[in-house]
């Protein structure tokens, strides 16, 4: 139906178009002689193309209705490209560290040389930091120092090293006399002598040689 209406539509056109162009040439063809029928056939194509062109509008589908959403390339592309805000938070951390304690040596002569004592033991102590930090989407991002505090002192360790050394021990001489007690000294003039001494020569403990012979009794004797 559209495209008969468009064809006499153009039909009509195309007569109005030439009988305005070449009425004389239009009305030849069409074997017109009287002037009013020239007049009649000129209005009867511009009516005819008029009712055509109002029937080609009325049979046309409606075009359906858009809203005007006035959104721009510019502006669709910047709604795909923006990013949510970032969420900025802070708040304070506190962490504590070992402070090491030291190590403290003291001579002592009460203990031979090289030996060592642990008098006191030590004990580290305890510092206590506080930083502000800040947080980027619940990320650490960064972190500021605020303060630092020695919360328990360290203990200092003391040991005892010893110092003491014996002195050397001296050789005992050995005596000039002979025969010995039996406690190891020099027998004198006069002294009992051993059964085992009897009629032995010796030197007494005054460098004076003595016998072992009896006299009342088995004594050392001059000679």
């Amino acid at each position: 139906m559209d495209t008969l209406f468009s064809f006499l539509f153009l039909a009509a056109l195309v007569g109005l178009i030439w009988g305005m162009l070449s009425p004389h040439h239009l009305l030849k063809t069409l074997r017109v002689k009287h002037q009013v029928a020239r007049k009649q056939l000129g209005w009867s194509f511009g009516a005819l193309a008029a009712a055509f062109f109002v029937l080609v509008g009325i049979a046309a589908p409606p075009q359906p209705k858009t809203a005007n959403l006035n959104i721009t390339p510019s502006s669709a592309t910047q709604t795909k490209t923006t990013t949510p805000t970032d969420q900025v938070t802070s708040k304070q951390v506190t962490e504590t560290h070992p402070v090491p304690f030291t190590t403290t040596n003291q001579d002592d002569n009460s203990l031979a040389k090289g030996q060592t004592k642990t008098l006191r033991a030590g004990k580290d102590g305890v510092e206590t930091f506080i930083y502000s930090a800040t947080y980027t989407n619940g990320l650490e991002t960064s972190r500021t120092l605020v303060s630092k505090t020695i919360t328990t002192p360290a203990v200092d360790q003391i040991v005892a090293i010893g110092t003491y050394v014996a002195p050397a021990q001296q050789p005992t001489p050995t005596p000039s006399c002979y025969p010995l007690t039996n406690g190891g000294n020099c027998y004198e003039p006069g002294e009992y002598c051993r059964n085992s001494d009897h009629g032995v020569y010796g030197v007494a403990g005054n460098g004076k040689s003595i016998v072992c012979a009896y006299n009342n009794g088995w004594r050392w004797e001059p000679r």
